[in-house]
């Protein structure tokens, strides 16, 4: 073979990574693929809201205090909030708040996820006893949908007037089974 006939080395060289390139492109194509096909991991929503507003002797839902979420499909949601509230207290009475996180606005049942603020009665008088209570609390999901849930409370004992919201904020965590 003569000399003209060999082929150069930077033709092999461009040949080379011209093919690399080719072989990248498709591993990039792929894995865009399967990221947009694969299954939905985990999804997170966050809502916070300030303010006040009346905690009753009745189950109360906070207006706005609420986290909706989509989810692709069933599993968990896992929902953390943090919930300021401020009672206002008599010495002599005992006031209890119990405040939920829970899949409708009207649901304050006592469970494993109640968060109480208690004041003794034995306490003195205080026009607003502040108190952030934290609440983790998780649900199962049937299916694809949008779910939201909700910061309610309801004074068990010692309602007053003075008894109320003051902030709320909630992060909600979709989990595929």
């Amino acid at each position: 073979m003569a000399a003209s006939e060999k082929p150069s080395r930077g033709i092999e060289r461009r040949a080379w990574w011209s093919a690399l390139a080719v072989v990248l492109a498709a591993i990039l194509l792929v894995a865009v693929i399967a990221i947009r096909l694969a299954p939905a991991g985990t999804r997170m929503a966050e809502h916070a809201t300030g303010g006040t507003s009346p905690i009753g002797p009745t189950c109360t839902h906070y207006p706005g205090a609420e986290v909706s979420i989509v989810a692709p499909g069933a599993g968990t949601v896992v929902v953390s909030a943090t919930v300021g509230v401020g009672l206002r207290h008599e010495f002599g009475t005992l006031d209890e708040a119990r405040i939920v996180v829970a899949a409708t606005s009207t649901d304050c049942s006592l469970t494993n996820h109640t968060a109480f603020v208690s004041v003794p009665s034995s306490l003195f008088s205080d026009a607003f006893h502040f108190e952030t209570v934290p609440i983790l609390r998780s649900f199962a999901v049937p299916g694809a949908g949008t779910y939201t849930f909700y910061v309610n409370a309801v004074m068990a004992q010692g309602w007053d007037t003075g008894d109320r919201f003051d902030s709320a904020s909630l992060v909600a965590v979709y989990h595929a089974p």
